[in-house]
């Protein structure tokens, strides 16, 4: 099992609500053990999907249904999370789950959090908005792929209005303690960081995010507004209140990233 041990560094001035200082940044592609709370926010909202159907007064099947659109990506050693979108064999993911440091990853399945058997995940199909994503532009970490053959009885997520104020939204994702554990989270995107010349917007958000969560979708509606790549934080090892020094951050679903979701969806 391979332990990630080393942090990307980039130095990035961010515009918007949460000010302009530079940071550094990490993102949440390698399973870890232990458990790495990076970065979480002061008051770890997360709950596992079980508690939230309770709570919001949802039967097992009907959560199976609507949850099981999202799943955990295993590739070999690295562990993310996914989404089908539009499609009950497209996913829609961050680009350094699929891509690491050396290439494309092999070998890669997706595995519905309404349980069944993982499918591999079509390699030939892969879409992403860079082919190094961790020492690329943020707004370029998206991927889109195909699987191997359609994940059944789940619903998959539609697409936000593109240009839209995300807002509140909702985060199901890996990492809730351990990066191959699920969470549910209500939290809010904060503000706008940057918008790429391609249209992709950059927002920082207040969700609770760890290993295993990179990748997952923030929506609203069961449709995804963006997708979670990673954090900025001075201390990240520290559970602290949201700053402009200490958050997670997202990606809309716009520009070629949209274009890609909808491509692979017609075909």
């Amino acid at each position: 099992m391979r332990r990630r041990s080393t942090w990307l560094l980039m130095v990035m001035a961010c515009t918007g609500s949460v000010g302009t200082p530079a940071f550094a940044q990490s993102t949440h592609d390698e399973l870890l053990r232990p458990y790495v709370p990076a970065v979480s926010m002061e008051t770890d909202r997360r709950i596992t999907p079980e508690d939230w159907a309770r709570r919001n007064g949802s039967d097992k099947s009907n959560t199976a249904e609507r949850y099981g659109a999202t799943g955990l990506v295993r590739c070999g050693g690295a562990v993310g999370t996914a989404q089908l979108t539009l499609r009950n064999d497209i996913i829609t993911t961050a680009a350094h789950v699929l891509i690491g440091t050396n290439g494309a990853r092999t070998s890669c399945t997706f595995q519905s959090a309404g349980k069944g058997a993982p499918v591999a995940i079509d390699p030939n199909s892969i879409k992403a908005g860079s082919q190094s994503p961790l020492s690329d532009l943020a707004t370029r970490d998206w991927a889109v792929a195909r699987l191997m053959r359609p994940i059944r009885n789940a619903t998959p997520y539609g697409l936000a209005r593109a240009g839209g104020n995300p807002g509140g939204v909702f985060m199901y994702a890996g990492g809730n303690k351990r990066a191959d554990r699920m969470g549910a989270e209500q939290c809010r995107a904060r503000g706008t960081l940057a918008t790429s010349p391609e249209g992709v917007r950059e927002f920082a958000i207040d969700c609770n995010a760890a290993p295993g969560s990179s990748g997952a979708a923030l929506t609203r509606g069961h449709k995804v507004v963006g997708i979670y790549v990673g954090y900025r934080s001075t201390d990240p090892a520290r559970a602290q209140a949201f700053s402009a020094t200490h958050y997670n951050f997202a990606i809309t679903v716009e520009g070629p990233f949209r274009r890609a979701v909808l491509a692979a969806a017609a075909r």
